[in-house]
């Protein structure tokens, strides 16, 4: 049985709150931003730390896209937080009957036969209206944002797993938010987990 769900996302298109309801539907625990709170606890380092160490490595990364020249092999302390992120989500897996946002769990849990993994994505114009009504914001500045988080997101991600960000061979489903609205994403994936 598939007990432990990851789930990979653009930014605006949903993911996370199908996520939330997926796991409520099924009684699993779901797991994102704490993680870093439980990890850095088990390395007794802060969060602000290991949020500071990843910034780094994504700034770094996507200077050195552009100046691929200048790069110098500075991210020791990335790779070992992102490395002690891998552990931990793979004994949280251990347990079962989890879903687990973000973090590249697909990665970390790709030779798990128990985990069935995830990508959410969405029309453009769907994301701008769900950020602009979420976060309060102007049209321009949910595009920026969606810009923005995407890179960041698929810089981490391509970074620490060395394969390409929202590849669909990465994942068991990607599902396009936009054209079945996020409920009835929740109800497809509740009734192929059952």
């Amino acid at each position: 049985m598939k007990n432990i769900i990851t789930i990979s996302r653009e930014y605006g298109s949903g993911g996370y709150e199908i996520g939330q309801k997926v796991a409520d539907a099924l009684g699993f625990k779901f797991y994102d931003k704490e993680l870093i709170a439980q990890i850095a606890e088990k390395l007794l380092v802060s969060e602000s730390f290991m949020r500071t160490t990843e910034d780094k490595l994504i700034r770094r990364n996507i200077f050195r896209e552009t100046f691929p020249i200048l790069s110098n092999g500075e991210n020791q302390d990335a790779d070992f937080v992102f490395a002690q992120q891998g552990k931990f989500i793979v004994e949280l897996a251990e347990k079962g009957n989890c879903v687990i946002a973000g973090r590249r769990a697909d990665y970390y849990l790709r030779d798990n036969p128990n985990a069935f993994h995830l990508f959410f994505y969405a029309d453009t114009d769907f994301k701008v209206q769900r950020i602009c009504s979420m976060e309060n914001c102007t049209e321009e500045e949910a595009l920026k944002k969606i810009k923005d988080m995407d890179k960041r997101r698929k810089t981490s991600y391509e970074y620490v797993t060395g394969r390409k960000w929202a590849d669909r061979h990465n994942y068991d489903r990607m599902i396009c938010t936009s054209s079945l609205g996020l409920d009835k994403c929740v109800e497809e994936i509740v009734t192929v987990i059952r």
